[in-house]
């Protein structure tokens, strides 16, 4: 490690070793920021380490994935099909060339990963994430959801207990009067639960450059804060990485949802 602070947008490296990163520059007096890896322009990462630390948080709820919620809001508000929706966020920039990553839920387990590994003080892998996509969704599906009050929202679910952790991605019907329902477009949204607090959300874009550099400029802004703390003697106001214990990961199979 150089002793040097790292601003990342990296989802997949963070899922992945983030818990290693986190604790090697623990370890050299420096941190890692991936606020953008995430909510994009939505702050998700800062409020879980430091301002819902308080808090033993129990569930995750989110949306976290712009490109399919972009695309999911166009089949149910205009009718289209998959493909004419993908087509659409292609020609706007919201989806990519090969859209794999996002409309099969890899982007969004990348994410979820993160989250809840911070939220549960463990390190949840995105293998172990169960992921399900967006592509076999289809017009009639749009037309059964609105029939009986519902949207369909591809959405990312961790919950904690006292026999482990669940975590996954999938379509889910979302009763309308919920507030993650009526997120739509480029929006992302993230609830989180916690013992003191209840249920709090953090919504904003969720896609786009603007919102991606607001992120990442902010923690290049929060490490520059530190390291001239640290030069005039001042310990900075961050938490340390906390590590916790490994949490077994519940199969999607034995798990009850409604």
């Amino acid at each position: 490690c150089s002793g040097r602070y790292v601003v990342t947008a990296n989802k997949e490296v963070m899922a992945k070793h983030g818990h290693e990163l986190l604790a090697l520059a623990q370890e050299h007096g420096v941190d890692i920021l991936f606020e953008a890896s995430v909510g994009s322009g939505t702050p998700i990462i800062g409020p879980l380490r430091r301002d819902l630390s308080a808090n033993e948080i129990t569930s995750i709820r989110a949306i976290i994935n712009g490109t399919t919620n972009y695309i999911l809001t166009r089949m149910s508000k205009e009718g289209l099909d998959f493909q004419e929706a993908l087509r659409q966020a292609q020609a706007l920039g919201y989806a990519e060339a090969d859209p794999t990553n996002d409309v099969e839920g890899f982007d969004a387990a990348y994410k979820l990963a993160i989250l809840a590994s911070l939220a549960f003080h463990t390190h949840v892998h995105p293998d172990d994430v169960y992921r399900e996509g967006i592509t076999s969704l289809n017009t009639r599906d749009f037309r059964y959801a609105q029939d009986l009050g519902y949207a369909i929202k591809l959405l990312a679910v961790a919950r904690t207990g006292e026999d482990g952790v669940d975590a996954r991605v999938h379509p889910s019907f979302v009763p309308k009067e919920e507030l993650l329902a009526s997120v739509d477009g480029v929006l992302n949204a993230v609830q989180v639960e916690g013992d003191l607090l209840g249920r709090v959300l953090f919504q904003g874009p969720g896609a786009g450059p603007f919102p991606t550099a607001s992120a990442i400029v902010a923690d290049v802004m929060d490490a520059a804060h530190s390291v001239a703390a640290a030069k005039a003697g001042r310990k900075g106001d961050r938490l340390p990485w906390r590590a916790g214990r490994p949490l077994p990961m519940k199969p999607v199979a034995e798990l009850t949802t409604r």
